[in-house]
């Protein structure tokens, strides 16, 4: 049995292996000091200006944009027009946008941000409707600080109000857009940090992103960090919270970190009128980072399919519509520690169904396999019913449809509608020769089971035949273990077993 310190840890949300990150200012020399390089933007003022701190531009439209040049506008104005950034910053020179507020040029952090309204755009999001558009992206440019506007987009897919360029920040700013909020598409070197975006209230027919990051090749070095998405729940079945993927399989994201994100519906709404939103989708990551974001009110929290070697660690991933975390392959070798999956599932529509954490594949033999899933808590997950509605969901782990060799151990897995933890092998030998090569050790279950029934989604009452803390259907191939784990509660068994396999092995369980 764990020691009382590791459970402990579960409950506090500490990781085992909990990584750090600070992400410090970027400052130019002009911005600290003042000086010639530093150009001001106040829309208040009645002349044009010349940019000075004592006649400053009135618009932005004014403003010539050079490498090294620190660009400010008033804290507590608006500026409404046109605004796009016409030339790159360099990598010694980078352009610096952001807000001032004092007298002497200095900044206030605790005022309000200056406001960007950017114009309406008849056909396309061009022509200053958003800062920059896909072909005029601009390199090593800071935004900070700022507040920027457009809910008059027109309607298309991925409208989004910028497009990053390489080496670019975009740090503590916000974002209201009908569409898309922040896009990166083949960059690399990008840092959106400390960002409130309230994004995706368009009609039903084009995809929209909160944040996206994609590329036909591979890009590395981008940091989602500290960021909240509000989905309004506008956009196709494709519109999620943040968007992370390659289109290519042969491409990956490379140190792509997403950490201490909070994506949800708006502030009021419990769940995302967009049925099909995910919170924060990734495809092809290679070692990805994705920890302490917490997901809520979304089809699912953290949706994974493909990459090796990914970290998912110490997120909160709780009342969602359908998983809370969700790993699909092909994908091997995941470290999927210190998660709390509660309460993930309901009534939400006919093949609707909770589970904490679910790992499946419908990529082929050992295609999500060797992952260590520890520590995790993972309680009061709900079925409606599920595909076959034979009382088998609500899982509060599921390890499914050809996952093979997974190390399952030091959870809290308890009051589950459906078993604490699932093994199902998919039924199919000749697609999943292995779906065996589990150790489910040292967990602690309680309640799991104790009240599903069949057919419940026509009003059965019949209680389930698959009432246990552990479940192994079509499991063959390796050995599975199931060793040391603590049973209580009024769950009918402690492992079930659908006598297709003998390769299985139970002991010191109690």
């Amino acid at each position: 049995m764990p020691k009382r310190r590791d459970f402990l840890r579960i409950a506090s949300g500490v990781s085992v292996a909990a990584c750090t990150e600070t992400v410090f200012p970027r400052f130019t020399r002009a911005q600290s000091t003042g000086g010639l390089n530093v150009h001001y933007i106040d829309p208040s003022v009645a002349g044009p200006g010349d940019g000075t701190l004592a006649n400053p531009f009135r618009s932005w439209t004014s403003v010539a944009w050079m490498p090294g040049h620190t660009y400010l506008q008033k804290r507590g104005t608006t500026y409404s027009g046109v605004f796009q950034v016409s030339a790159n910053g360099t990598e010694s020179q980078p352009i610096v946008i952001g807000a001032y507020y004092r007298p002497d040029g200095s900044d206030d952090t605790a005022k309000p941000k200056p406001i960007i309204v950017l114009p309406g755009a008849p056909v396309t999001p061009a022509n200053g409707a958003s800062i920059a558009v896909p072909g005029q992206t601009r390199d090593f440019i800071t935004y900070r600080n700022l507040d920027i506007r457009n809910r008059a987009l027109p309607e298309g897919s991925d409208v989004a109000i910028i497009w990053l360029g390489n080496h670019c920040v975009f740090e503590n700013n916000n974002v209201s857009s009908n569409c898309s909020g922040v896009y990166m598409f083949a960059k690399s070197h990008v840092t959106v940090s400390g960002c409130v975006l309230d994004v995706i209230s368009n009609g039903p027919t084009y995809g929209n992103q909160g944040i996206l990051v994609a590329a036909k090749t591979s890009a590395d070095d981008i940091r989602l960090l500290n960021n909240t998405v509000y989905h309004r729940g506008g956009g196709t079945r494709e519109s999620h919270g943040i968007r992370c993927e390659t289109y290519d399989s042969t491409a990956f994201l490379t140190h792509l970190v997403i950490r201490g994100n909070r994506v949800s519906p708006p502030p009021g709404v419990t769940y995302n009128p967009n049925r099909n939103a995910k919170g924060i989708y990734l495809v092809q990551g290679d070692a990805a980072t994705l920890d302490r974001n917490t997901v809520t009110g979304m089809l699912v929290g953290i949706f994974i399919n493909s990459g090796d070697r990914s970290y998912v660690g110490n997120n909160n991933c709780s009342n969602n519509m359908n998983f809370g975390i969700h790993i699909s392959g092909p994908a091997k070798s995941y470290i999927i520690e210190g998660n709390v999956c509660n309460t993930n599932g309901g009534d939400f529509g006919p093949n609707w169904y909770g589970r904490g954490i679910e790992l499946s594949s419908a990529a082929g033999a050992n295609a999500v396999s060797g992952h260590t899933i520890r520590y995790n808590t993972c309680r009061f997950n709900r079925n409606y019913g599920g595909p076959m509605d034979n009382g088998s969901e609500g899982v509060g782990i599921g390890v499914d449809d050809g996952t093979s060799k997974c190390y399952i151990y030091g959870n809290i897995v308890s009051n589950n509608e459906g078993n604490g933890i699932q093994v199902y092998g998919g039924a199919d030998p000749a697609r999943w020769p292995d779906t065996g090569g589990h150790s489910i050790t040292l967990n602690l279950m309680d309640s799991n089971c104790s009240f599903s029934v069949m057919n419940r989604r026509s009003g059965g009452t019949t209680p389930s035949s698959f009432q246990a803390h552990v479940a192994l259907v079509y499991v063959y191939g390796s050995r599975t273990v199931v060793t040391r784990n603590r049973f209580s509660g009024r769950t009918r068994m402690g492992v079930y077993t659908d006598g297709t396999d003998a390769n299985y092995s139970t002991a010191g369980n109690f």
